[in-house]
């Protein structure tokens, strides 16, 4: 049953993090994946982590399943911190969050309920963009268009040339923006640019 399989494409990110491993050079510092890491190569548990989840752990009352669409008092404290109280008041009965296994899983559950809606629907992501997002995204069948976003010559978002993108979008295309720390330039857009793309 498995024979058919082909192996996926290695994700460059991760390729950069073992040629840094490979790499015999004492003054190496490892950019390549989002962790930080100490001069060992570990990832220590910083202090206010442990404090944190010791708390969690003090507070838990129970150790049952929660349910399918996740803690309900976590899903309604993110909603509230990223979208306001304001918003969530006039407009909560339209908006829903689930919760999921990291970024990656959050993009592939979004695609899979993108394809059950609307199974043409064009997905519409930054240029650059992160590598895993082409493979997650169109593995799940959607097709995927280019959005310009950031300019390499002068290392800034490219605003203007952004919205002439995204003027194309038709109606029933859904566009992925990077909420911060844009993967990977790590070049956000200012307050006033949200409220011009939304």
């Amino acid at each position: 049953m498995f024979e058919h399989l082909k192996p996926m494409p290695a994700d460059p990110i991760l390729g950069l993090n073992m040629a840094f491993q490979q790499d015999s050079n004492p003054e190496k510092i490892n950019l390549s994946i989002g962790v930080y890491q100490d001069d060992t190569g570990q990832t220590p548990i910083f202090k206010a982590v442990k404090q944190a989840e010791q708390q969690l752990i003090d507070a838990q009352k129970t150790k049952s399943y929660a349910p399918q669409a996740g803690d309900p008092a976590f899903l309604s404290g993110t909603l509230e911190l990223l979208l306001g109280k304001e918003l969530m008041q006039s407009r909560g009965a339209q908006i829903a969050a689930v919760a999921t296994p990291g970024g990656c899983g959050a993009l592939r559950m979004g695609a899979e309920l993108l394809v059950s809606a609307k199974r043409d629907a064009r997905v519409w992501v930054s240029s650059p963009t992160w590598a895993n997002h082409f493979p997650l995204l169109e593995s799940a069948g959607l097709m995927l268009v280019s959005y310009d976003y950031y300019n390499t010559e002068t290392n800034r978002i490219d605003f203007e040339h952004m919205l002439k993108s995204l003027d194309q979008a038709a109606e029933g295309d859904v566009v992925l923006l990077h909420g911060c720390c844009h993967n990977p330039t790590g070049a956000d857009l200012t307050q006033a640019q949200w409220e011009d793309v939304i």
